[in-house]
């Protein structure tokens, strides 16, 4: 039966008059009557009994409506909670991030979403390097903040949120460390510490590139699952790392140096999400975010920002950062 049919009947089996019936399906009586004949064909047997004064459901018509109405409220209340979990904004929200400098962002975008949405939550969840999208694709999270690229297209992606100039993390005894700044080729001279193998081509690609624009391979050392793993290898000397400006302003480390790298593009953080989980809460965050990006010092036109940040990072006691000049 279609659906029309099944409203059609519901519908006077409770008015139990035509003319009422067809004011709340808000079609012709005429469509009522056709309508209840052709299931009444279907079913092989009148439904209702129809008088002058009088509509009344046949004791098939009642058996019927007992049979269909629990299948029909069913649905309607499946289809209630499918529209108040899309067009809802309340509940709680799982958001992850990479790199302990990304969660402060994200706690800012959850506070002005909070705040502007009363009765939601969000949980914050720090996610291994390079695995975002396989955290989403997992339902261990619904949104990621990432700065690498995005790798599938059953992914939703949010506007660009921060763009970070792009860092080389080396130990500070490397002879390159006494250097103002480097470039992607310069890669070929130091080892890099390199990314898990289940690391996604794409972002492997941009962050621990085989070859330099030149061609020359370069070499790896040690692979780390986390920043934290990444950022303690490079100060025990045992490769590079690239990381955003944040990498010098919130983890000064004595035996590290940071690097401008000059013709580097810079990381761009965006959020991702599972585009067949979309709802109105990712939707809310995702504008908050955006506000929040608008007022942060480190948002994508904050170029200006992230040269003072770095020029700080440089006048920290235990760090050392070269500045280009």
């Amino acid at each position: 039966m279609e659906r029309y049919e099944i409203e059609a009947f519901l519908a006077l089996a409770d008015e139990l008059h035509f003319g009422k019936t067809a004011q709340r399906l808000q079609v012709s009586t005429g469509r009522v009557s056709q309508t209840i004949q052709g299931i009444e064909r279907r079913v092989g047997a009148p439904l209702f009994e129809r008088t002058s004064r009088r509509v009344a459901l046949t004791p098939v018509g009642k058996q019927f409506l007992d049979d269909l109405r629990p299948g029909h409220d069913l649905i309607q209340l499946a289809v209630e909670r499918a529209t108040a979990a899309g067009r809802g904004v309340t509940g709680v929200l799982e958001v992850g991030f990479v790199g302990a400098g990304a969660s402060t962002f994200v706690l800012e975008a959850a506070d002005r979403f909070t705040a502007t949405h009363p009765g939601t939550d969000v949980r914050i969840r720090e996610l291994p390097l390079f695995e975002g999208s396989a955290a989403l694709r997992a339902d261990l999270v619904e949104m990621v903040l990432m700065f690498h690229p995005v790798d599938g297209p059953d992914l939703g992606i949010g506007p660009v949120l921060r763009s970070l100039p792009r860092l080389l993390a080396l130990p500070s005894g490397h002879p390159l460390a006494a250097r103002d700044s480097v470039s992607l080729n310069d890669l070929a001279d130091i080892t890099l510490i390199g990314a898990p193998d289940s690391t996604p081509s794409v972002v492997a690609d941009d962050r621990v590139p085989k070859r330099t624009p030149d061609g020359r391979l370069i070499r790896y050392g040690k692979t780390a699952n986390t920043f934290q793993e990444a950022i303690s290898l490079v100060g025990g000397g045992e490769g590079a790392f690239m990381v955003g400006d944040e990498g010098s302003c919130y983890r000064a480390h004595p035996r590290i140096t940071y690097l401008p790298i000059d013709d580097a593009p810079p990381l761009e953080g965006r959020l991702i999400w599972r585009e067949s989980r979309e709802n109105a809460r990712i939707r809310a965050f995702n504008e908050a975010a955006v506000t929040t990006s608008r007022s942060d010092c480190r948002g994508p036109q904050s170029a200006q920002m992230a040269s003072a940040c770095i020029a700080a990072a440089a006048r920290h006691p235990k760090g050392q950062l070269r500045q280009r000049r």
